[in-house]
């Protein structure tokens, strides 16, 4: 029986993963029938929420490092000394008797050794694809480490069941799928004309526009240069884009804006990250996924509850298997294209449109109820 589990994340960044699991965490709270711990490699700013869940720990306390500190471990590095003093967390944690160790990522393959060593199984909750597992990965040790010493890998959706299958050849037995839990303020948000209009108004944006919506952090994987192209494509169809998410610091941001720029376009917006998404959300008349890689993003589920058509790639990830043939459109791979054709065609169906986005609402409060999920993730963990 399971009664006292270790949750390892790799930072508590406001991201997709790190959110889902505190969600998932404070049902398990609630629910009361098991112990838990919370590791995490890293800090951030959802810290105090997880700790207000269950004892957390922190393996790297983010702190400035001189640049004389920096230059010596340089040195020290170069010749093959290394501070080979334990950290003190492994030392509090292993007083611990733990049944399991679930690993909220792919990506934590570089502390497997350390993890082994309280002698239970070790489940993975894989949230990336093969680009995020390239990219985010350290080393080619720290993939085998992942893939060696996990008894058993949770996908967050089929797209990254099929990549486990496909890419490392890990057999269909040990991979279960756990579907996303919905979000808590998307379910109750109520879109006001009114706020669209306003929101409009102060973007600049007409009021007879159509819009095309993306949103999430600027750079190449969430394909926000391509999100650039299709508002050059389009720019003669009263069609304006609007990108929601990021910060303007990013050297990304600064190049996709000056292509912006040099391409002339009047079309498209650029709104650093909000804290009010869903407001933005609502303004959207379609949502466009651009990315060429992305598991099972939280805006898909946002935007499906807002009643949000979608278009995104094949091959792209798990956006497909919500959208599927009636809750938007499926393109292929990297095809402006096609994407664009795909865009007008929504855009020139305003009944289709609607049906679509109600038939995305159904799918997404069917497939992701609170409830479903949480059975899923009691029974994958096998909590009774």
């Amino acid at each position: 029986m399971i009664q006292n589990i270790l949750f390892v994340g790799h930072d508590a960044n406001r991201a997709g993963s790190q959110i889902l699991l505190l969600r998932f965490l404070k049902l398990l709270k609630a629910y009361g029938k098991v112990q838990f711990s919370i590791l995490l490699k890293h800090d951030g700013p959802l810290v105090q929420e997880y700790a207000a869940v269950a004892p957390t720990y922190i393996l790297h306390q983010e702190q400035a490092v001189g640049l004389k500190s920096q230059i010596l471990q340089k040195i020290k590095t170069k010749i093959g000394q290394t501070n080979t003093v334990v950290n003190p967390v492994w030392q509090t944690l292993a007083s611990q008797k733990f049944d399991l160790i679930v690993s909220n990522t792919f990506t934590n393959g570089d502390i497997f050794e350390e993890l082994s060593n309280f002698n239970c199984p070790i489940y993975s909750y894989i949230h990336e694809l093969r680009m995020g597992i390239e990219m985010y990965n350290g080393t080619q040790q720290a993939i085998e480490n992942t893939l060696r010493g996990t008894q058993k890998f949770i996908a967050c959706a089929n797209s990254v069941k099929q990549n486990l299958l496909q890419q490392f050849g890990i057999p269909e037995q040990k991979i279960e799928i756990l579907c996303s839990l919905l979000p808590e303020s998307a379910q109750q948000y109520q879109i006001s004309s009114t706020k669209v209009n306003t929101f409009k108004q102060e973007l600049g944006i007409p009021q007879d526009a159509f819009v095309v919506g993306g949103m999430g952090t600027i750079d190449l994987r969430k394909g926000t240069d391509l999100f650039v192209q299709l508002a050059h494509i389009l720019q003669e169809q009263n069609i304006y884009f609007l990108w929601v998410g990021g910060s303007h610091s990013q050297n990304d941001f600064k190049i996709f804006s000056i292509d912006a720029q040099r391409l002339g376009l009047q079309n498209i917006k650029f709104v650093e990250a909000v804290s009010n998404p869903l407001d933005y959300l609502s303004v959207f008349d379609i949502f466009a996924l651009t990315s060429r890689e992305d598991p099972y993003p939280l805006v898909v589920l946002e935007a499906a509850l807002l009643q949000k058509p979608m278009v995104c790639f094949e091959k792209a990830g798990g956006a497909q298997d919500l959208i599927e043939t009636d809750a938007g459109l499926i393109v292929p791979y990297l095809s402006l294209e096609a994407m664009s054709k795909a865009i007008l065609t929504i855009k020139e169906n305003p009944e289709r449109r609607i049906e679509m986005g109600q038939i995305a609402r159904e799918k997404v409060l069917q497939r992701h109820s609170t409830e479903k999920a949480f059975q899923e993730f009691l029974t994958i963990l096998h909590i009774s």
